[in-house]
């Protein structure tokens, strides 16, 4: 994936887990799920980007 559509795809993830952060608050299993969503995205975004620079 293209870094420009990685962050793309992590500030909609970011937006959405916040919205339900309001909505349902920390604890709610969706709300964990979509954290972990994110996490994994910022994994592969993190690896991308460094595997740029070495190229």
């Amino acid at each position: 994936m293209k870094l420009e559509h990685l962050q793309r795809l992590l500030e909609k993830e970011r937006m959405e887990l916040n919205r339900m952060v309001d909505q349902h608050g920390l604890g709610d299993n969706r709300v964990l799920d979509k954290s972990l969503r994110l996490d994994r995205i910022l994994n592969v975004y993190q690896r991308t980007k460094q595997s740029a620079r070495s190229n």
